[in-house]
């Protein structure tokens, strides 16, 4: 069947035909996927009055019981500025270099897939070549992080080849304040979720528009579907409240086909997603289902880059939570 029919027989065998929800085209005008993070951040601003705050004290902010932070905190917080695509990349490689300094010689050290984490795969490449870390491998999560290592000259060796991995840089599309994830942008969150909950240390690397009041308002979750089994999946995300589509490609006809060759479908939940554990369970228990974007439990840091006019802070998310939410207490 042509990757057109396949498509349309699969949104026929849903019972949910004509449905606007289901359109297919719809991921196509998801390409710039960081603006997604701005519409949700202006909401923020929308119910909170226009509040904007100063970030560069968020490193030194502290909260007692910081680590128990929960959803209705961050809720209750201001929003952080709106970055233009320029000052995001100065962001995103500030993380990275940050990051990077945690490796030592002999780590093995799981490399993470997307914008953020290739920088983190450059940075990491920077100091092996002027000989500040020696004896380090990667573990590649996709392709694509194989291919940055072998530019960057960062050996990989295959996971079945280690016994740990010491640490795992990777990024995210969504956090919340508990350090619940959704991540799968790029198509590799099944291998990414292996490499980062075996890791000792799984060390998240964003910008402050990343950090959400709740997952799932803005971003789809995305669930990786083994190709003869997209029907019943789609149909059983349709019966835990979820509007699913498959994603498509933007520089090819068709659907988009993971590295292990299986299909993607982004479903959004529009009214946010409560319990991320129990809706992450729900949707593995799903025959067909290979894995899904929700990480929980897995990351053990989340570093936020932040700015401040022209100061940019690295902060650990409790400490950006808690200086949000000093802020609005401040305010009011």
């Amino acid at each position: 069947m042509a990757p057109a029919g396949l498509l349309e027989h699969a949104v026929a065998s849903t019972g949910i035909v004509g449905s606007s929800q289901m359109s297919f085209q719809g991921l196509a005008r998801l390409g710039a996927r960081k603006h997604l993070n701005l519409i949700s951040l202006q909401k923020w601003d929308q119910q909170l009055g226009g509040l904007k705050i100063s970030l560069h004290a968020a490193a030194a902010a502290t909260a007692p019981g910081r680590k128990n932070l929960t959803l209705g905190a961050l809720a209750a917080t201001a929003p952080a500025p709106e970055l233009d695509a320029s000052t995001q990349d100065n962001l995103k490689r500030a993380v990275a270099r940050k990051a990077v300094e945690l490796v030592k010689s002999g780590m093995i050290v799981g490399l993470g897939t997307g914008s953020t984490a290739s920088m983190a795969i450059e940075e990491l490449g920077k100091l092996i070549s002027q000989n500040k870390v020696k004896d380090v491998v990667g573990v590649a999560t996709s392709y694509q992080s194989r291919v940055l290592a072998r530019q960057f000259g960062v050996k990989t060796v295959d996971l079945n080849d280690v016994n740990h991995i010491d640490v795992a840089f990777d990024g995210a599309d969504e956090v919340d304040a508990s350090m619940n994830l959704i991540k799968g942008g790029g198509a590799a969150h099944t291998m990414e979720k292996v490499v980062d909950s075996i890791a000792k240390q799984c060390v998240i690397l964003i910008d402050q528009t990343k950090v959400v009041p709740e997952l799932g308002l803005t971003f789809p979750v995305p669930v990786e579907v083994l190709q003869f089994a997209l029907s019943p999946v789609l149909r059983a995300l349709v019966g835990l409240g979820g509007v699913p589509e498959i994603r498509n490609a933007l520089r090819k006809d068709g659907p988009v086909i993971t590295d292990l060759g299986n299909m993607v479908v982004d479903v959004r939940f529009p009214e946010g997603i409560k319990n991320p554990a129990e809706l992450e369970n729900k949707i593995n228990m799903i025959p067909g289902v290979i894995e899904n974007g929700l990480f929980i439990n897995i990351a053990h840091k989340v570093l936020v880059a932040t700015k401040d006019g022209d100061e940019t802070a690295i902060v650990e998310l409790a400490d950006f939570v808690a200086s949000l939410k000093s802020a609005k207490e401040v305010s009011t």
